[in-house]
């Protein structure tokens, strides 16, 4: 019985890698460039393939060697880059992902886990609190493509019988991410004061963006995996982490009551909006039972200790 990981390398990907290492499926990782840092220790656990999700006929080559029981799509161009180049992600995102959903379902492939986002919503939230029937007008591309994934997910779930199952993931935060997001202060004001270096946080003090650990997204993704069929209703499930979500100036009083001499600043743009959208997860906590493990002093205290190597 074989799994197969696009996206391996990555934030997420890898870590569930890790935590399936010794299950007893065989794991495959597909992934696009070299950098293979994620997955040290591993990398010899694991079958490693090349695979370019933007690439005609990548996904279908990859798919039908592979063959894979179990397959989690986390293999994306993200939301920055994708803003600078949107023809590019449409390629992977779009293409690629549709490429790829039919490539599984020639394969034989029985259950594929999508990697989806609160991207999918952006219009229409009122500052207020989302759930799985918020309305979702995304807007940015990578927002877009994640909402076909959804859709058409559980479209070829009710045509095919694909067991089609999604995460939309809020910011996620963890240690040596190197993309910029509007979000991405949420691992940043962490990890830079852990490194000895200052930080400067672009969104007010008051702003509210949901978090979940890295290691908490992972778990959820293979939960997800392993819920009953009968148990999944919604198909596509917002999770979230801490509740009630700390605001970024709480994140960095966390941050300070560890690190006595951390240097952080908030300068955000004139005018700019604090934003307080927080997440309704019930479906997920409902239908299988999604808890996640870290609370906030918990997140802060793991990503320190990844950053300097110590135990707390």
């Amino acid at each position: 019985m074989s799994t197969l990981i696009t996206g391996g390398t990555g934030f997420i990907g890898a870590e569930i890698a890790r935590m399936l290492i010794d299950s007893d499926d065989e794991v495959h990782i597909a992934h696009r460039s070299g950098n293979l840092g994620r997955l040290e220790g591993i990398s010899d656990r694991v079958h490693l393939h090349q695979f370019d999700l933007s690439l005609p006929g990548s996904a279908s080559a990859l798919l039908s060697e592979v063959k894979p029981k179990t397959l989690f799509h986390f293999g994306a161009i993200l939301t920055a880059p994708g803003e600078q180049d949107p023809q590019a992600l449409l390629q992977a995102n779009a293409a690629g992902f549709i490429e790829t959903i039919e490539a599984a379902r020639l394969a034989g492939t029985e259950q594929m886990i999508f990697a989806s986002s609160i991207g999918t919503y952006g219009r229409d939230t009122g500052g207020g609190t989302i759930n799985d029937l918020t309305l979702q007008r995304p807007n940015s591309v990578y927002g877009v493509t994640k909402v076909l994934g959804e859709n058409l997910g559980a479209y070829y779930r009710q045509k095919y019988g694909l067991d089609f199952r999604g995460l939309r993931y809020p910011s996620i935060v963890g240690p040596g991410v190197t993309t910029w997001s509007v979000a991405q202060y949420t691992s940043w004001i962490i990890e830079k004061p852990a490194l000895g270096e200052p930080f400067e946080v672009w969104v007010p003090p008051e702003a509210v963006v949901s978090i979940l650990h890295y290691q908490d997204a992972a778990r959820a993704a293979i939960e997800l995996a392993q819920a009953p069929l009968e148990s999944i209703k919604s198909i596509n499930y917002l999770v979230d982490g801490i509740q009630p979500t700390p605001t970024a100036g709480e994140l960095a009083d966390a941050v300070r009551s560890r690190i006595a001499d951390a240097d952080i600043t908030f300068s955000p743009p004139e005018g700019a909006a604090a934003g307080s959208v927080r997440i309704d997860d019930s479906a997920a906590r409902e239908e299988w039972g999604w808890q996640p493990n870290f609370d906030t002093e918990g997140m802060v205290d793991a990503v320190i200790a990844e950053v300097t190597g110590s135990v707390r």
